[in-house]
């Protein structure tokens, strides 16, 4: 706790009097959302005693207070309204959604927007702001297609002719957004620093430099696929308030270039997300969302995921028949891929071993357990050799799995082809199923081949790389 003491929290207090919180409810809040990002925090009601007594908590501290009031009384609650005056640290990335809320009809925003973010990200004095920022539950925009306005015009000055058949335009940012995607297979750390410079130091000045439609919209769309690789790598590293930002930040890139797939594809993936964090009901409504951005007439390969998504969102919810009815319908647009032409380009979330992902975990959130271990399996079978992160993350399923029906030994043999994939990987999600394995292991510790697991899982965690 910091050293800065100040006059009684009179905010603070009628914030706590607004939530009708306890001084224990409001620890116990912030706590949660501190292990909702990545951090691991003991605050109890004498905490809360000393902050309303005038001690001031750390900045990040600071912002998880705010988010916790804010999720509480539906309404944005700023670091400003907490009492802690100019102690607290400026609310910089909440200015910069102010900055996209309340921009003008036609006003471009998208790149400002990520040149901001890359620029704060890629500065050493400045890339907390971005990745220690805190996620926002309560989401302001309403996830809706914007289009394209006939005012939003692109920027004036030309294209310089040597550059537009260059490796820096769309063909060249599509082989970035393939090498990046791959490196994601490794974990959130991977080459995420590297994605941040090429995007600051590279994409940001091609946005910014404009040029004429045919060549500017299809850079400025795939450069919301590269954001949104970039959104994936904070997601996998636990980072969720930076993963938040890039993910709206692909979205208006999306929107200004006027392409609905990656608009959809976005807010699938802030579905996934969503869903991680336990925003059961905001998941549903950005799967909701997603498939209708997506054209009707739009290729399977584009509605399958979405769809895939959306099933996993209403069974979450507990609606098993709406679920199991998209199941079906992802399994009818898989046989129509073989036989229809498809969108032409590599769809996230659109291959056999994601699609049998997807349906596995649906399955087991519906108590279908056997059925869902079968899907996860076969999801593995189709991942490629190198698919480390998601062969990990589906192992760790399958492992909770087989232990929930009693398979034991079954469950320790798959936690060691984990242990195997984790190898490999620099990934904050895959470091949190490690940290927590032996507390689900622990009522069986006595057992062999849990004692057998546990003694490599010891050598892990001392030696972590």
């Amino acid at each position: 706790m910091a050293a800065d003491r100040r006059a009684a929290n009179d905010a603070l207090r009628a914030l706590l009097s607004a939530a009708g919180w306890t001084y224990e409810a409001l620890a116990r809040n912030v706590n949660a959302l501190g292990a909702e990002n990545g951090i691991r925090l003991r605050y109890d009601r004498t905490s809360v005693a000393h902050w309303l007594a005038g001690s001031v908590p750390r900045p990040r501290t600071r912002e998880l207070i705010a988010e916790a009031f804010t999720r509480k009384l539906r309404r944005p609650v700023p670091l400003g309204a907490l009492g802690m005056g100019k102690s607290a640290a400026p609310d910089v990335l909440g200015s910069l959604d102010a900055y996209v809320r309340k921009g003008a009809d036609g006003e471009r925003r998208a790149v400002p927007l990520l040149a901001m973010l890359c620029g704060m990200d890629a500065d050493p004095a400045r890339r907390r702001l971005v990745q220690q920022s805190v996620y926002n539950a309560v989401e302001i925009d309403a996830p809706v297609w914007p289009g394209r306005r006939a005012e939003s015009s692109v920027p004036e000055r030309p294209l310089p002719r040597k550059d537009i058949g260059r490796p820096g335009g769309a063909a060249g940012l599509r082989s970035a957004t393939d090498f990046f995607r791959r490196a994601g297979d490794f974990g959130g750390r991977h080459a995420r620093s590297a994605l941040v410079s090429y995007l600051h130091d590279d994409v940001v000045p091609r946005l910014h430099a404009g040029g004429p439609e045919s060549t500017y919209l299809p850079l400025l769309a795939e450069a919301a696929r590269l954001v949104h690789v970039l959104a994936g790598m904070y997601v996998d590293d636990v980072r969720n308030g930076a993963a938040q930002h890039y993910h709206r930040a692909a979205r208006l890139l999306a929107a200004e270039a006027g392409d609905r797939t990656t608009y959809a594809v976005v807010l699938r993936s802030m579905s996934g997300h969503a869903l991680d964090l336990g925003h059961r009901r905001t998941a549903l409504r950005l799967a909701v969302a997603a498939l209708g951005i997506a054209t009707a007439d739009a290729p399977p390969d584009v509605r399958a995921p979405l769809l895939a998504q959306l099933a996993l969102a209403q069974a979450a919810v507990g609606d098993r028949r709406r679920a199991l009815a998209s199941l079906s319908e992802v399994a009818r647009l898989q046989y129509e891929m073989s036989g229809r032409p498809t969108s032409g380009r590599c769809v996230p979330g659109s291959s056999g071993a994601a699609l049998a992902c997807r349906k596995g975990r649906t399955l087991a959130l519906l108590g279908d357990r056997t059925a869902a271990i079968a899907a996860l399996r076969a999801s593995l079978e189709q991942r490629s050799a190198t698919a480390y992160l998601p062969c990990a993350l589906t192992r760790a399923e399958i492992a909770r799995l087989l232990l929930g029906d009693g398979w034991l030994e079954e469950a320790c043999a798959t936690w060691h082809r984990f242990l195997d994939d984790y190898l490999h990987l620099r990934s904050g999600r895959a470091d949190r199923i490690l940290a927590g394995l032996r507390g689900e292991l622990r009522v069986h510790a006595t057992r062999q081949p849990v004692r057998s697991l546990l003694r490599r899982v010891d050598a892990f965690v001392r030696n972590p790389e």
